[in-house]
């Protein structure tokens, strides 16, 4: 099922073991080659000499992989959207009057493991360059969303998150994101989704709860609350940018790569490809060196250096090609 343009957008991860029936039936995906993937990116010969070498792919821009069995891409027919679709989509950008990201937390998120949400808005707030609030916490019954009981724990359906969620947008929100440790789900014949968004009503809600190990009866390790970390801040700006009208990315290996189960999430960057990067800075027009000196100080406060290094690198080409003040 491709995804649609000006409807609500089913987001992220779902369990390969319950995908709806028109959607489980295999496709062949063939990665594209360079010529694909510089196609998708468009021309940069117009652009500043830095934002030029913003977009240039480099070495840390790889291919996106062939999938395996159980990927996203061998079980589901995705489109891609090119640069020049992006624009001429003419999704929803913000305006000065309407530019923040609010945060709704759903029920208590408390426990060790869980990410400070304080520490995930300022993730949000240097990834997508625009300010972050959070809002006063919520709960499922005040936003009479509807589930289900699977036994060993209860589930959430998104769309009546969603429509809840509605009428809390702020008026001077870009978009409102819910959080929650709730399992979610987005359709009768869906096992789980990690989290859905809608394009037009600028909602999405995202869960923790299966990123714990805890969740599958599985013993929290060493490292465990770095993993979790990673996952939550990777599904956040996924999440977002498909609020902000990215498509699922089938050019590099990227954070908008659709994704079917943790592992393949797990595999996936934080960073986004080229072409992705490119469609986020014209819908929200940020510098794109403060973007990656600012995510590079994020990462290393967190002890993600692999990261940090590659933003690093980004931000030095970038430098580099500044023309002098």
């Amino acid at each position: 099922m491709p995804i649609p343009r000006r409807s609500l957008l089913r987001a992220l991860l779902a369990a390969p073991v319950a995908l709806a029936p028109s959607l489980a039936q295999a496709r062949k995906f063939s990665p594209p080659d360079r010529t694909a993937r510089w196609a998708a990116l468009g021309a940069l010969d117009q652009l500043p000499p830095d934002l030029r070498a913003a977009f240039t792919p480099g070495d840390d821009d790889r291919p996106i992989p062939r999938p395996g069995p159980q990927d996203w891409l061998a079980e589901h027919g995705e489109p891609g959207q090119t640069f020049a679709q992006f624009v001429g989509q003419r999704h929803n950008r913000p305006t000065e009057s309407r530019r923040k990201l609010s945060f709704l937390p759903i029920g208590a998120l408390t426990g060790s493991e869980w990410p400070a949400l304080a520490v995930v808005g300022d993730f949000a707030a240097r990834y997508l360059q625009i300010p972050v609030e959070r809002l006063d916490p919520t709960t499922m019954a005040a936003l009479e969303a509807r589930g289900r009981d699977r036994g060993d724990y209860y589930q959430y359906d998104t769309r009546t998150i969603l429509s809840g969620m509605k009428r809390r947008v702020p008026a001077d929100a870009y978009a409102l994101v819910a959080v929650t440790t709730a399992d979610l789900y987005p359709a009768p014949g869906w096992n789980f989704v990690f989290g859905y968004a809608s394009f037009d009503e600028r909602v999405g809600v995202y869960s923790f709860a299966r990123f714990d190990p805890a969740f599958y009866g599985q013993t929290r390790g060493p490292g465990v609350r770095a993993k979790i970390l990673r996952r939550c801040l990777g599904l956040l700006v996924h999440e977002v940018g498909h609020m902000y009208g990215l498509y699922h990315c089938v050019h590099f290996h990227c954070i908008m790569n659709g994704c079917n189960h943790l592992d393949e999430s797990d595999r996936a960057p934080l960073h986004l490809c080229p072409v992705c990067r490119r469609k986020l800075q014209y819908a929200i027009a940020f510098d794109p060196a403060v973007r990656e000196r600012q995510l590079a100080e994020f990462f290393r406060a967190h002890d993600m250096a692999d990261d940090a290094a590659r933003s690093e690198r980004l931000l030095a080409a970038i430098v580099a090609a500044a023309p002098a003040p």
